[in-house]
């Protein structure tokens, strides 16, 4: 007891004497702290500026140059068709050069060695005597597309595309073998192609060179993009596009290859309309519209934020924010070809290696300050721990017999009472142990009883768990179950859906194998097309099946009569089998009462049940379906017979589960899903009705459907 009166004491003075003196070494420290980020934030913004003023410096002469290159291009492409609409202006009808022009199934085609083909016409192009002669004038530009060729090592081909599906090009490529490959269309129709629409008057008015955006050449090439010029005859007349393919690969390569002391710096290129060209982000290659950088682009590789500068001679540098942090994006335009280069530079790449420096410099005088504040804090210690030891002593006495009768009362002795020997705080104390023993003897008494009536409750909700754990189990079993039935639906659906995909994918596979002839090809077309259909309706009828399972669908209900209804899916059910012939007798009585029901739902489930009839009657000659209604104890009551197969006795209980379908429609081909009745007895008993099936085998079958009618269905709307 002593001890801990002393310990307060001393905690007491230390806090009374040193707290003025801790709060200016902590004021202290904030200040020094908050100077060094001051300086940091100095520093950091310094360097920032200078490192994206180099990086802009680099970015524009990058720019520069693929500036030129394109200029190049274009110089060189203008060129060429000045010489091209000159030839087509004064040439001699017979003065260009004869073609050996070699017929295959892929169309004409002209090969200036054993291997390759300088000028290809389409099989869907007429070879007229017109379209020769212009073949031979255009062939007076070989020259100059062998020259493009030859002084531009970046240029992977320069040809020109006539509006009859054909081109000549330069240096000649294995034409056969590109359309090998599955590249090179043989009825390709060149104003589907965009390297040759965008020159077009409604694209070009102007006739000059226009750039086309990157695309997947018809050859092995892969991404280019193609600088376009229309060649015009004297009378107006667009007579084909001369162009020049510039593989994107060159074009960016050398910009995607710079590299960042930055670690999440990267480089790449956008189009007019902020669209990604290229990027060097991917470790794996620069290619076109494989990279995302989260909150940069969005899901078709746009910039989320446009540059309202691109397109435009400016440079510059702008401040971004992204799911990572703030950024700065540098771009510098290509004008040429309207594309933008830009650099993406987060601040903390650069930031980080100057606030980590700071931090260690500032945490160094912070250790030294801290280290002296320390020294005086302990010699103060000392002193006070000498003094209240000498204070302790002259209130630790009284103290001492009280804390032999607290002493006592831990020991269960709460009937002690002390001598009050002084009337300061010592005394006052002695008082109110007195009165606290007196106080914890009546508690105690208290409290035994309150137990005793604890315990009894307890037993009471022992009793109430015990039930409630009955009924969990209970539920835990019903759960258990549904989950069993739950996997066994899934293994059905995927049965039922992976025989008629593996049917579709094997058609499929034969159709891109094997050159079949026309009429081959139309029907495996037309048994893929059947297979998709039967797919599409097994995945509605789950759907159904699965909102009438889960009331996700709510029933749009109206006054209706019942025979109305069944007349609707008759002829529904009827028109889906024109081709065959049956025979319909109805007989509805004239006073029918209404029914409330949603037309939609109960058409369904009346088609399902008719169409069924039908289907499964198809082997007879002539089928026959009597449908007969009539009222009967408040229920309306509809019966529908056919002289279909029928269904085998020991076969009627599955009739309603989902997927059965009986065997002897398996035997007799008849397609179907095996949900349309379980789609049927589920809307059915949904508006308060009952469905039930007697049948004879091979003689037919008759399903009765009884729904309330208007007299107490009231009651249950909705």
């Amino acid at each position: 007891m002593t001890r801990s009166f002393f310990l307060k004491i001393v905690c007491f003075t230390t806090l009374l004497s040193f707290l003025p003196y801790t709060g200016l070494g902590l004021y202290s420290l904030i200040q020094v702290k908050s100077l060094s980020n001051r300086i940091t934030e100095e520093q950091t913004r310094t360097a920032i500026d200078g490192v994206l003023a180099q990086k802009l410096a680099l970015l524009e002469k990058e720019a520069e140059l693929n500036q030129a290159e394109f200029i190049r291009i274009e110089t060189a492409l203008n060129l060429l068709q000045k010489q091209a609409e000159y030839i087509f202006t004064y040439s001699k009808p017979d003065g260009g050069a004869h073609i050996a022009l070699k017929r295959t199934k892929e169309g004409y085609m002209a090969y200036p060695d054993h291997k390759n083909a300088s000028l290809f016409l389409s099989s869907i192009a007429p070879l007229s005597p017109r379209l020769r002669t212009d073949l031979e004038t255009a062939a007076q530009l070989e020259p100059l597309l062998k020259e493009i060729s030859r002084s531009e090592p970046s240029v992977k081909a320069a040809f020109f595309c006539f509006s009859e599906s054909g081109f000549l090009i330069y240096p000649p490529i294995n034409l056969e073998y590109e359309v090998s490959l599955g590249q090179l269309p043989t009825d390709m129709h060149v104003q589907d192609y965009e390297f040759y629409y965008i020159a077009d008057a409604a694209h070009n008015p102007d006739k000059g060179v226009i750039w086309t955006r990157p695309y997947e050449d018809l050859t092995h090439w892969k991404w280019v993009v193609t600088a376009s010029a229309p060649v015009y005859l004297p009378n107006g007349q667009l007579r084909g596009v001369l162009g020049i393919d510039f593989p994107l690969d060159h074009i960016v390569a050398k910009f995607l290859s710079l590299t960042f002391s930055e670690p999440n710096a990267f480089a790449f290129i956008t189009g007019e309309q902020g669209q990604l060209i290229a990027s060097n982000q991917s470790k794996t290659g620069h290619t076109i519209s494989d990279h995302s950088t989260s909150g940069l682009f969005d899901s078709n590789n746009r910039l989320i934020s446009p540059i309202p500068e691109a397109g435009t001679k400016t440079k510059g540098v702008r401040k971004i924010s992204s799911a990572n942090g703030d950024a700065y994006l540098l771009f510098a335009p290509i004008s040429n070809s309207g594309w933008t280069m830009n650099f993406y530079v987060p601040e903390a790449d650069i930031a980080e290696p100057i606030a980590v420096q700071a931090a260690k410099q500032t945490d160094t005088q912070l250790k030294n300050f801290i280290f002296q504040l320390l020294f005086f804090l302990i010699v103060g210690a000392v002193l006070l721990v000498l003094f209240s030891y000498r204070f302790s002593r002259t209130v630790t006495e009284p103290v001492k017999r009280l804390t032999t009768a607290i002493q006592k009362s831990g020991e269960g002795y709460y009937r002690q009472q002390i001598e009050v020997t002084s009337q300061d705080e010592i005394g006052n104390l002695t008082h109110t142990f007195n009165w606290m023993s007196h106080t914890i003897q009546q508690l105690i008494s208290e409290l035994k009883r309150r137990a005793d009536q604890l315990e009894e409750k307890i037993g009471e909700r022992t009793r109430d768990l015990q039930i409630a754990n009955e009924r969990l189990l209970e539920m835990y079993k019903r759960l258990k179950h549904s989950e069993q039935a739950r996997s066994e639906l899934i293994v059905q659906i995927s049965h039922d859906l992976k025989t008629p995909l593996t049917s579709i994918k094997g058609y499929l596979q034969a159709l891109a194998a094997y050159e079949l002839t026309p009429e081959k090809e139309e029907e495996f077309m037309r048994t893929v097309l059947a297979r998709t259909n039967h797919t599409i309706q097994l995945i509605d009828d789950l759907f159904e099946l699965s909102s009438l399972e889960t009331h996700a669908s709510a029933l749009q209900k109206e006054w209706l009569t019942f025979d109305f209804l069944l007349d609707y899916a008759l002829d529904m059910a009827i028109k889906e089998a024109e081709e065959l012939n049956i025979e319909v007798r109805t007989n509805y009585p004239s006073d029918l009462p209404l029914i409330f029901v949603d037309p939609a739902k109960m058409n369904r489930a009346l088609v399902n049940i008719l169409g069924n009839a039908i289907k499964y009657s198809r082997e007879k000659e002539l089928i026959r379906i009597h449908i007969v209604c009539y009222e009967k104890d408040g229920q309306v009551v509809a019966e529908i017979t056919d002289n279909g197969m029928g269904i085998s006795e020991e076969n009627m209980k599955n009739i309603f589960s989902m997927f059965y379908r009986e065997p002897k429609a398996k035997e007799a081909n008849q397609t179907g899903s095996g949900l349309g009745t379980s789609i049927a007895k589920k809307i059915i008993e949904k508006h308060g009705g009952d469905i039930s099936i007697a049948t004879t085998s091979d003689v037919g079958t008759t399903i009765r459907i009884s729904l309330p009618c208007e007299t107490d269905t009231e009651e249950s709307v909705g």
